[in-house]
């Protein structure tokens, strides 16, 4: 599915899929941008979708990480093994080395292949992938170490985010991270959303849902305002 010129989704809910993955055609190739699966392997649907716009997946030079969440990074070790340079930030590399519990296997009661990053990329770092500068933004709550990437196409400020939030149907409103994992943290989640919340942002391009094309800032505020009202804070009487 081409979202926008140069942007595909090749996993995700058209494809009756838990879990959005992107591909980026880039001036000397592709770039992947979160690629896993949930209860059954689905690196074939994200081959699938890529011949279908005349793509080949042995020409993905960079795969990007957003989280180490089994549905967001179990395909790593696949395509690592062709070629593929894998980016992340620390701790989405040491939980993907490691393969443990950050990695939440355990949700879905199956064992994620370990797999090494080959770049680490630090908040406010850019990373040249094929002539496409990817930047990341630490956003650290849901998973302590879940990055969103922010690339600039056409004068559009694109934020890839993960699951940073789910957008829900028509865009209306937005859903928050998952709290499942054993780094999910909630007071740093609220000054995530709070930070990104004031930050320029085009279009959001979310783990799971819709993507919000030219209603990347509102859907931030959206979030931040329900982190702001749904969530107890210290000293509160909802406590």
């Amino acid at each position: 599915m081409q979202i926008m010129p140069g942007v595909y989704l090749v996993n995700g809910f058209p494809y009756g899929r838990h879990q959005n993955g992107y591909l980026l055609k880039t001036p000397s190739g592709l770039v992947v941008i979160d690629s896993g699966d949930m209860e059954e392997e689905s690196f074939d649907t994200v081959e699938g979708a890529c011949r279908l716009w005349g793509f080949d997946v042995r020409n993905v030079s960079h795969l990007f990480v957003t989280h180490a969440h089994f549905d967001h990074s179990s395909h790593a070790a696949r395509f690592r093994s062709t070629g593929t340079t894998i980016v992340a930030s620390q701790d989405t590399a040491d939980a993907m080395a490691a393969g443990d519990d950050r990695c939440i296997g355990y949700a879905m009661a199956r064992r994620f292949e370990p797999c090494q990053a080959d770049v680490i990329i630090h908040d406010n770092e850019t990373v040249d992938a094929g002539g496409l500068s990817v930047r990341g933004i630490a956003a650290p709550g849901h998973a302590r170490g879940l990055m969103v990437f922010e690339v600039m196409l056409s004068d559009e400020r694109l934020w890839f985010c993960g699951d940073l939030l789910k957008v829900g149907t028509e865009c209306g409103s937005v859903e928050l991270g998952w709290p499942g994992g054993p780094d999910y943290n909630r007071p740093v989640y609220l000054e995530t959303l709070r930070r990104l919340a004031h930050m320029e942002c085009d279009t959001l391009l979310p783990g799971h849902g819709p993507p919000g094309i030219g209603l990347g800032k509102r859907l931030m505020q959206m979030a931040y305002t329900a982190a702001m009202v749904d969530w107890p804070r210290e000293g509160s009487a909802a406590q």
